[in-house]
């Protein structure tokens, strides 16, 4: 177990305060004599005041007085003072191993328990080869799981591997045809098969993706794409146009849409 300094420092300063506490002059008194000679003072006082007013003669006064001494001495006879007095030294030790026993287990109850990892590639991510074979593996079991169709696809698009892509595109599509983000990677797929031209199946699933959800930004840059291929450039710029009306001023893919909108319109002037 490895302490921290603060946990350390925390256990050194209640010792000292301890160490203070304890070493101070502490003592005491459990008697009442303080009480007592206060109490026998004043009737001998008044014992006097009324002597001398001439209340009581000189022999009740001297009895009166003997009686008051008498007592006195009686009471302080039967009630012996008693100091209590602290071992500091013993108390400090018991003291002070108790409380470093005591901050022991509770730290050792709070502290988290540190597992060492024997196998560095567990902390490693995988690549994307190894993502691959695991989403392989998996689907052997899990054939009709779609999203792990559809991550294998995209899986494989990242490594080159087109062809495989479109197979796992294509399986998932049979299990969900309305998924859009699914069109549109199936579509990409498809089109980086034919040099970036979105024609032929690419074209139909991004109209099927557009008519599903016209208001879609992605689907409309999309459809401005397919539309440019087929040089019909009004409605490209349509498209554009929409879509960067729909799009907040500070989005991230703002300047994409515009730059194209722009090389569309300068063809246009040409």
């Amino acid at each position: 177990m490895i302490l921290s300094w603060q946990f350390i420092l925390m256990i050194i300063l209640s010792s000292l305060f301890l160490a203070w506490f304890l070493y101070r002059p502490v003592k005491s008194n459990l008697s009442d004599d303080d009480s007592n000679i206060a109490i026998n003072k004043q009737r001998q006082a008044e014992l006097e005041i009324d002597f001398n007013q001439g209340y009581i003669e000189s022999s009740q006064y001297q009895e009166a007085e003997s009686e008051i001494i008498s007592t006195l001495a009686s009471e302080l006879k039967s009630s012996p003072a008693k100091n209590l007095t602290i071992e500091p030294f013993k108390w400090l030790i018991l003291i002070t191993l108790s409380i470093g026993i005591l901050s022991l287990l509770v730290y050792s109850q709070l502290a988290p328990n540190i597992i060492p990892n024997t196998d560095a590639a567990l902390t490693e991510p995988m690549t994307m080869s190894e993502s691959i074979e695991k989403l392989e593996d998996y689907l052997i079991e899990n054939p009709n799981d779609f999203q792990a169709l559809k991550m294998l696809g995209l899986a494989q698009v990242g490594i080159g591997k087109i062809d495989d892509s479109i197979e796992s595109f294509e399986s998932a599509f049979k299990l969900n045809p309305v998924d859009i983000d699914l069109l549109l990677q199936y579509a990409s797929a498809i089109a980086a098969k034919q040099d970036g031209m979105f024609y032929g199946k690419s074209k139909t699933l991004i109209e099927a993706a557009l008519s599903l959800d016209p208001q879609s930004i992605q689907v409309l840059y999309f459809a401005g794409i397919v539309s440019a291929h087929q040089s019909d450039l009004d409605e490209a710029i349509g498209y554009w146009q929409k879509a960067l009306y729909l799009m907040p001023e500070n989005h991230p893919d703002r300047n994409i849409i515009e730059e194209a909108l722009n090389t569309v319109l300068n063809l246009q002037v040409k």
